[in-house]
C-alpha cells in the first residue's frame, strides 16, 4: 500500500502547546507569520484519500466565513480521529511485507517423474537418409516442325507404350512437299536416263574418231551432273518422307503421360521445338541422396572387416507417411567424388515400382545398415529435449535434483534413440514429467516400466538426414 509520509500542523494557542507540552509523535512549533499561533507538528503516513480530504478541508475552511473559527477544532480533531484508521492500514501493509519473504523462504515440493537407466543391448544401426524419387527415362515430347496441331490420341496421366501415337500435326502441307519431291525424282531420272544413253553413242563414235574429244567430254560432264541432280532429288524425297513422319507423333517409351501444354489447333513448332507433354517410365524408379564422409567411412570399414565389401548393398524405403515400401530397392551408384561444399557424397538408389506407388520427384527416407553395434544405449524418443539445436535429456542426480546432460545420437530403434556418448548406463533418464521440470528442480522418481529387451534383428536409425552409401 502507498502511503504518503507527511506532517500534519495541528493549530494550538501558544498557552495550551506550553501548557500541555508535546506528547511522543509531536514536536512544538514556533508560531507561524500571520496566524499568531503555535502549532503542533505530527509526522504520519497517510494514503492518498486522506493526505488529499485534509488538503482540500483546510483551503475550504480558509475561505469561508466561518472558516477562520472553524478551522483549528476541525482540523484538530477530524485528523486525530484519522489516526486509528492510519495505524491500522499502516499495520496491514508491515503484515504483508512480512508474509512476502516467509512465502519466498518455504521450500518448493517435489515433482513426480518417471526415471530409468538406458536400455543396452546389441542393435543394427541403420543410416536414414532424405531422398528425392526421379524417373529411370523421362522424354519431353515436342513438335518437330511447324504446323496446326491436329490431334491428341491419349488421356492425360494415362500409361503408354512405345510407339503409341500421341499426336497428330496437319498433315497436307507436307504431303504435297513429299509429292513435289518425288515429281522432280522423276525427272532428273528421265534426264539422267536420257544423257546416259547420248554417252554411250557419242563413246562409240569418238572410238570412231566421229565426234572430237571435246564433244564427248561434254556429253560424260553433263551425265555426271545428272547424276547428281538425281542423288540431291532422292535426298529431298527422303526429307520430304521425315518431314512427314514427324506430323504423326510416336511415344518413344513406355511410362505415364502428363497433361498436355499445348491443345488442338494450336500453331506448333513455330521458332522453336515447341513442348507438347511429358513421359516418365514408372518401373523401375531411382531414389536420389547423399551420405556424409563419417556415414560412409563407418559403412565402408563395417563391410570390409566383415569381408563382404562385394556383396549387395540392400536399401529400404520409407515413405513420407512413414510406412515402409514393401519392395526393397539396392544401390546403383555412388558419384566418383565427395561435394567439395557440402562434404557429401550423392548415391542413386534403384527400386521396383510395379504397382505404380512411386512418382517423379516424390520425398522418402532412405534406410541403409551401416553397422552391427554392440553395448549400445537406448533411450526412448520422448525423453530427448531439442534446446537450440542441441540434443540433451535430464538426470536425476544423487541429491534428487534435475541435470541437463547433452547427448549425441547415433540412431534410432522401436521408438528409443542409440546415444553416442554424454550418457553412462547408470544413469537415470527422465522418461516422464519432462515437462515440468527445469535444470535444478527437486524431483520424486518413481520408477518407470522396464523397456523391453532390444533384439539384434531390428534396425537402428540414424536422425540426420543425408543419404546411404553405395558399394565403395
Amino acid at each position: 500500500m502507498n502511503l504518503f509520509h507527511n506532517k500534519i500542523i495541528l493549530p494550538q494557542k501558544c498557552g495550551q502547546a506550553k501548557a500541555s507540552g508535546t506528547r511522543p509523535g509531536m514536536r512544538p512549533r514556533r508560531c507561524g507569520a500571520g496566524d499568531g499561533c503555535c502549532g503542533i507538528e505530527i509526522h504520519v503516513a497517510l494514503t492518498p484519500v486522506v493526505y488529499y480530504s485534509y488538503k482540500i478541508l483546510r483551503i475550504v475552511l480558509r475561505r469561508t466565513v466561518m472558516g477562520p473559527m472553524l478551522l483549528r477544532p476541525v482540523l484538530k480533531y477530524g485528523v486525530l480521529a484519522l489516526f486509528p484508521i492510519v495505524l491500522s492500514l499502516a499495520g496491514c501493509s508491515g503484515q504483508d511485507a512480512e508474509k512476502k519473504p516467509a512465502a519466498k523462504a518455504a521450500e518448493p515440493a517435489a515433482v513426480m517423474v518417471q526415471a530409468r537407466v538406458p536400455v543396452v543391448s546389441d542393435v543394427p544401426v541403420y543410416g536414414e537418409y532424405v531422398g528425392r524419387l526421379a524417373a529411370k527415362e523421362n522424354v519431353e515430347i515436342r513438335a518437330r516442325l511447324e504446323g496446326y496441331l491436329k490431334e491428341r490420341n491419349f488421356t492425360e496421366g494415362s500409361i503408354v507404350k512405345k510407339g503409341d501415337l500421341l499426336f497428330v500435326i496437319e498433315p497436307r502441307q507436307y504431303q504435297e512437299n513429299l509429292q513435289k519431291a518425288k515429281a522432280e525424282l522423276e525427272r532428273q531420272n528421265a534426264l539422267f536416263a536420257k544423257a546416259k544413253v547420248d554417252l554411250t553413242r557419242f563413246e562409240q563414235l569418238y572410238k570412231q574418231q566421229a565426234v572430237s574429244r571435246d564433244e564427248y567430254d561434254t556429253r560424260l560432264t553433263n551425265q555426271r551432273e545428272l547424276a547428281a541432280n538425281v542423288d540431291h532429288a532422292k535426298a529431298a524425297v527422303d526429307a520430304a518422307e521425315r518431314d512427314l513422319g514427324y506430323t504423326r507423333i510416336i511415344a518413344p517409351i513406355t511410362g505415364r503421360i502428363g497433361k498436355t501444354y499445348v491443345n488442338v489447333g494450336n500453331l506448333v513448332g513455330k521458332g522453336d521445338n515447341t513442348l507438347l507433354a511429358e513421359i516418365s517410365s514408372t518401373d523401375p524408379m531411382y531414389a536420389d541422396f547423399s551420405i556424409s564422409e563419417r556415414d560412409y567411412l563407418e559403412f565402408s570399414k563395417a563391410r570390409h572387416a566383415n569381408g563382404d565389401k562385394d556383396r549387395e548393398f540392400p536399401l529400404t524405403l520409407l515413405l513420407a507417411d512413414d510406412s515402409v515400401y514393401p519392395y526393397q530397392g539396392e544401390a546403383d551408384m555412388a558419384d566418383r567424388a565427395l561435394d567439395a561444399k557440402t562434404g557429401t557424397l550423392a548415391v542413386r538408389g534403384i527400386f521396383p515400382n510395379p504397382q505404380g506407388m512411386l512418382k517423379p520427384g516424390q520425398f522418402a527416407k532412405v534406410r541403409a545398415l551401416l553397422e552391427h553395434r554392440k553395448g549400445a544405449m537406448l533411450v526412448p524418443q520422448r525423453a530427448i529435449v531439442d534446446v537450440q539445436g542441441a540434443k540433451s535429456v535430464y538426470v536425476v542426480a544423487a541429491d534428487g535434483k534435475i541435470e541437463a546432460r547433452t547427448v549425441t545420437l547415433g540412431g534410432s530403434k522401436d521408438g528409443s534413440f542409440v546415444i553416442d556418448s554424454g550418457l553412462t548406463p547408470t544413469d537415470m533418464v527422465v522418461v516422464e514429467g519432462i515437462s515440468k521440470i527445469r535444470p535444478g528442480a527437486l524431483v520424486k522418481v518413481v520408477s518407470a516400466p522396464d523397456a523391453p529387451a532390444a533384439p539384434a534383428a531390428q534396425a537402428a536409425t540414424p536422425t540426420t538426414p543425408a543419404a546411404a552409401p553405395a558399394k565403395p
